[in-house]
């Protein structure tokens, strides 16, 4: 009996055995997969879309002041930054507001959508102006801006596509990211950034394989339960799988005490 204890044991630690070897020979087997920012090529960042984010501006919230003896009109909200401010010439006030039974006008905000793709990765970009505009139209001069924030944005960050609710590092030890915020005193968005790269032949068996894209191909069902027993691993069966093991000797130490 203690000899069938003593099989199943060994049977039940061998994959664990050969997860810890594959883990081992991580830096060895895993090709780089990251999408390096500092590969972008900012004449290839597009615009994509332009749209514009309508609200409503009460007579009552604008204030009339003089600036170099030359009248002008803000809207009066609190504000981060004084060129998030919506000011407004007494042209463009007579416009809003041509008489006094007018009450409220629209305003808008622009926002503009990036993309950049290649063989190496991805990214999209959601950008808004946080200054207000009365009219829907868009400056190419704040295209061209932001594109270049992008561009030294991204030049320093490493993409993949990993979660947002922590600090991630891949098997070099380099912070990677998937979600960038971005904002200054004009803007403010986020880039969402991930690679196109192509995996090596042993990179389905680490941890970190669904940061990149993933080929279905034929694969050895053993490793493959083994890799799954990586507690890293996303849709890992490592508790589920210790889970039986403290089961199995709880079970063996019950059966004992009643046999004797």
């Amino acid at each position: 009996m203690v000899k069938y204890y003593i099989i199943i044991g060994i049977i039940y630690t061998i994959p664990y055995i050969v997860t810890i070897v594959i883990s081992g020979l991580r830096k060895k087997l895993e090709t780089d997969r990251n999408f390096y920012g500092k590969t972008i090529d900012i004449q290839k960042i597009e615009l994509t879309n332009v749209s514009y984010k309508k609200f409503e501006i009460a007579r009552n919230n604008i204030k009339k002041y003089t600036e170099m003896g030359e009248i002008k009109y803000a809207y009066d909200r609190s504000y981060d930054f004084e060129d998030e401010r919506l000011l407004l010439s007494e042209k463009e006030y007579q416009k809003c507001f041509p008489d006094k039974f007018v009450k409220t006008t629209v305003a808008y905000y622009i926002i503009f959508e990036f993309s950049y793709e290649t063989d190496h990765g991805k990214i999209k970009a959601k950008i808004t102006l946080t200054k207000p505009i009365i009219e829907k139209t868009y400056n190419d001069k704040d295209v061209e801006e932001i594109k270049k924030l992008i561009y030294e944005e991204c030049s320093n960050k490493i993409f993949a596509n990993v979660g947002t609710e922590s600090k991630y590092k891949d098997y070099k030890g380099q912070e990677v990211i998937h979600s960038l915020p971005i904002r200054t005193s004009t803007l403010e968005g986020e880039i969402i950034g991930e690679s196109n790269k192509r995996p090596g032949q042993y990179d389905w068996m680490f941890s970190d394989s669904s940061w990149y894209p993933e080929e279905a191909k034929k694969r050895n069902r053993f490793l493959s339960f083994c890799t799954y027993l990586n507690p890293n691993k996303r849709n890992s069966i490592f508790l589920p799988y210790f889970t039986i093991g403290i089961l199995g000797i709880i079970i063996n130490w019950m059966f004992n005490l009643i046999i004797k």
